[in-house]
């Protein structure tokens, strides 16, 4: 780390800065302005690159932290951002803002290209349907990581075909508009500047369903109810979407049996137990 630091001019001394799962995190300085760094072991430097494409997305219509340089270093990648000072805001401006991003449209569902949703790849192949998009670009890429580590079992394997059948069923002619999407909107990847204003950071940015984003948001807490009334206010959902979440919250649930194992594996099978209704 110190001879990172020295790479980029920055004095040696960091201060670490806690709450991520995936990467190390640091404030940092030059003597004059300080920065925050993020610092992953063993990757190249294009590891990050999906974040700083997604950051850009996002600052066209909400506020983000200025990139100021990423790459790789001996063995590691990292990515240097401003630093920005947290403070206190209101939830509903933070779902006015989130509301913006939701009104950026596209014509198909889907990203440029692939990134990643923490550690993991997150595939964005362009498709017209979303359900279809849904089930083979999120779910069934996480669900082929299961297999290949001994998370995904015969009678997860089964539940999962009648759930997909189900959702078919179920909301198979919904139509639906592709949005931009944070895409991984918990209360860990957004927070208030000094002056209150949302920040929005660790994107995994893609066009989708907006009620993706909602799902995550409810996923781990976070969120008080005025941030759901005030969305409503700006941009209402469809009707139904409470009856969804649990649907879009199966991506988010499979990304962390992946990652942190068969902790996750039951709220995996409450989820995919719908489709037996």
């Amino acid at each position: 780390m110190e001879t990172l630091l020295k790479y980029l001019k920055l004095q040696e001394k960091a201060v670490p800065i806690a709450g991520g799962d995936i990467n190390q995190a640091f404030r940092v300085t030059d003597g004059q302005q300080d920065y925050f760094l993020k610092y992953h072991p063993q990757m190249t430097a294009d590891f990050f690159q999906a974040e700083v494409d997604g950051l850009a997305e996002l600052a066209k219509v909400v506020r983000v932290p200025q990139v100021h340089e990423n790459g790789s270093f001996e063995d590691a990648a990292y990515l240097l951002m401003e630093w920005i000072e947290p403070g206190e805001g209101d939830q509903k401006d933070l779902a006015k803002d989130l509301g913006r991003i939701h009104h950026v449209k596209a014509d198909q569902f889907g990203y440029a290209a692939d990134n990643f949703m923490g550690l993991l790849p997150q595939r964005n192949t362009l498709l017209d349907n979303w359900w279809d998009f849904y089930f083979t670009n999120r779910l069934e890429v996480q669900i082929q990581l299961a297999n290949d580590r001994n998370r995904w079992t015969k009678r997860r394997e089964e539940n999962y075909q009648r759930f997909k059948k189900w959702v078919y069923q179920q909301w198979g002619d919904m139509t639906v508009e592709p949005t931009l999407l944070h895409g991984d909107f918990w209360s860990g990847n957004t927070f208030f500047d000094t002056k209150g204003q949302p920040i929005f950071v660790d994107p995994a940015v893609s066009y989708g369903h907006r009620e993706m984003d909602i799902a995550m948001s409810q996923l781990f807490g976070g969120f008080r109810q005025e941030f759901i009334d005030a969305y409503q206010e700006t941009f209402p959902m469809r009707a139904g979407w409470q009856d969804r979440i649990l649907i879009y919250q199966l991506y988010y649930l499979l990304v962390h049996l992946n990652i942190f194992g068969e902790s996750y594996g039951d709220a995996v099978d409450r989820v995919l137990a719908l489709g037996q209704v």
